[in-house]
C-alpha cells in the first residue's frame, strides 16, 4: 500500500481524429457519461459541454467536463484540425490503456501521444501513518540536535 500521493493524472493528446466526431456535442456528452462507468468513477454532476468560437474557425471547437468523485475529465476538441486533448485526473487508480482505448476508439484517433505523472506526491493517504512518520522525524532530528 502506498502511503503517499494524491492520485493518477493521464493526459492524451489526440491527432487526426475525425473531425465530424470532435464537433459533435452530443456525442462528447455521451463520452463524458460512459467513460467514468469504463474506468469505475463516480459522476457527481452531469457533464457539460459547450461549443468555443476562436479567433479563427481553426481554434474553435468544443470542451466538455465532467465533474466526479475522484476529481474530473475534460475534452477539448479542435475539430478543423483533427485534434483533441484529454485529461483524466483522479484520487483513484484507473486503467489508463482502457480510458485510452475507449477514447481513441470513440473519436477515431489516428495518432496519440500520452503523458501519465502521479499528482501530490507527498499527499498523505493516512493521516495517522503521517502522523506516525512525522513524530518518528521530530524524535530522530530531536535526539541528533541534542
Amino acid at each position: 500500500m502506498e502511503l503517499f500521493g494524491f492520485g493518477p493524472h493521464l493526459m492524451i493528446d489526440g491527432y487526426h481524429a475525425a473531425s465530424e466526431k470532435l464537433q459533435n456535442p452530443e456525442l462528447l456528452t455521451e463520452i463524458l457519461q460512459d467513460l467514468p462507468r469504463q474506468i469505475d468513477m463516480t459522476v457527481v454532476l452531469p457533464p457539460h459541454v459547450t461549443g468555443y468560437h476562436g479567433l479563427t474557425e481553426e481554434d474553435s471547437g468544443y470542451t466538455g467536463v465532467v465533474i466526479i468523485a475522484e476529481s474530473h475529465i475534460a475534452i477539448h476538441t479542435f475539430p478543423k484540425r483533427g485534434f483533441v486533448s484529454v485529461d483524466i485526473f483522479s484520487c483513484k487508480e484507473f486503467d489508463a490503456q482502457q480510458a485510452l482505448n475507449y477514447l481513441v476508439d470513440k473519436l477515431d484517433i489516428g495518432r496519440y501521444d500520452t503523458h501519465f505523472i502521479n499528482r501530490g506526491k507527498e499527499f498523505p493517504k493516512d493521516l495517522a501513518v503521517a502522523e506516525k512518520i512525522l513524530s518518528g522525524e521530530r524524535e530522530y532530528l530531536t535526539a541528533r540536535l541534542a
